[in-house]
Parts: structure tokens; sequence; C-alpha cells
């Protein structure tokens, strides 16, 4: 437990130290911000989103945002923290430590789940702290604790959906080839509607859930609402099994 411990404190030491947790955190700000503003018609045209024009639909927004952004953004923070050991070439000195590999590999999952959630709550609440100072219509305690629900399920369907992204930057040994598997995933997912199998595809659920192509989309079998997360654990799995017996030299 305490090697583990270690590991962890390890990986959140090189996060905070790193780039990408202050640009991730950045971006996870402004994008908010944008769209409170442009829904309460600050800036930008009101007419460039569908739906109604109040707290519900903001929320709904964020909701469609993180299922389409997110993909990409949680998507680069598993690669990066598992792809710049072989980038860096740091991998062989972190294995060298007293410690299981089992123990890095979790702990790393854990620190980018983490995070990934972290950012996800930093959108909500900085659109619902912004859509509450411009004013916007339905803007109410209820409203945000309802649409909460959604958005959180939403959220966690993204992040799972990611976990396998670290699996590909250990078999690519790098960044390059986990940000193409996060495109193709995008690429299948759009073309699933043209197939009639979307609600088949795990990387297309958390937008049909969030209402992305409409609200007759939003309801899914129990089957389809499964997919992301099964995908998620066998991106565990494979990550996990990867570190314990793939040849890291």
């Amino acid at each position: 437990m305490n090697q583990w411990i270690s590991a962890l404190g390890v990986e959140v030491l090189k996060l905070r130290r790193s780039r990408l947790f202050w640009i991730s955190l950045a971006a996870s700000m402004m994008v908010p911000v944008m769209i409170g503003l442009v829904f309460s018609g600050t800036i930008g045209s009101q007419s460039s989103f569908e739906g109604e024009i109040n707290m519900a639909g903001l929320l709904k927004e964020l909701g469609i945002v993180i299922s389409m952004g997110g993909l990409i953004g949680f998507g680069f923070v598993f690669s990066w923290i598992f792809g710049r050991e072989y980038s860096d070439r740091t991998l062989k000195d972190l294995l060298a430590l007293p410690l299981s590999r089992y123990g890095v590999a979790a702990a790393k999952l854990l620190v980018a789940a983490v995070l990934s959630m972290g950012l996800a709550l930093l959108v909500f609440i900085v659109g619902c702290l912004t859509a509450g100072l411009v004013g916007l219509d339905g803007w109410s305690l209820e409203v945000i604790l309802h649409g909460f629900g959604r958005y959180a399920e939403v959220s966690l369907m993204v992040i799972c959906l990611s976990i396998p992204v670290a699996w590909m930057a250990c078999i690519g040994r790098g960044y390059m080839t986990p940000l193409g598997v996060v495109l193709l995933t995008i690429v299948v997912a759009q073309f699933g509607g043209a197939l009639g199998i979307v609600e088949y595809i795990p990387w297309a659920i958390p937008g049909l859930f969030s209402g992305a192509s409409g609200e007759e989309s939003s309801h899914l079998e129990a089957i389809s609402r499964m997919l992301p997360y099964l995908t998620g654990g066998i991106g565990i799995i494979g990550t996990l099994a990867w570190w314990r017996y793939a040849d890291q030299t």
C-alpha cells in the first residue's frame, strides 16, 4: 500500500509541474464562459444553438460539449500521462524503482481519471456561475441539480471511453498512436448513424445520451448505456496487462 501511495504521489507531482495541467484548466474555464456569454446574447448569436435559450438549454449544451470535446480532451490526458514515459525515455527509470508495475499503471490511471473528472466538474461549475452572473433565464438551484445528473453520467461515459487510450499509448509507445485512435473513434461514431448501428457504437453513446442528435436519441436502452463502461473496463484490463506482461525494453 505504501508503495502504491508513493507511485500515486509521484504521478500527482509530475502532473502538477506539467503544462498540460494548467492548459487544461484554462480551456475548461474558457469554454463554458464563452457558451454562457453567447447564451445570454452578450457576444455572438444565440441562433448558433438549437433548443431553448435558458438555463436548462445551457446545461444541455454543456453536456453536448463534454460528449464531443471530452473524447479529445480526456483522451489527450490519458495519452500524455502514459505516452510521455516513452517519448521522454523515462520508462526504464520508472520501472527500476522498487514499485510494482501494477501499482505504477494503476496510479497513472487513477490520476488521469481524477483529473478528467475534475475538468468536467470545472466546466459545469464555471458554466453555472457564468449563467448566474449574466442573469440567464431559468437559473435556479433546482434546474442545476436536475441537469447535473445527466451531465455527470455523460462525463463518466466519456472518461470510461478515454481509458483505452492509455492502452494504445502503451502499445504505440508515445503520443501519436493514441491520438490517432481518438480521431478514429470519433469518425467511426459519426459513420455509425449512416449504418444504422449508432446505438451500439460505444463512442457515439455519450452524444446520443446528451441529446446532441435530438431528444429522441437521449433515451437509450440499458445495453447501449452500458457499452461505455464495458469499454472502460476493457481499457483498464488491457493497460494493466500490458504493463505487467509486455516487454518494456
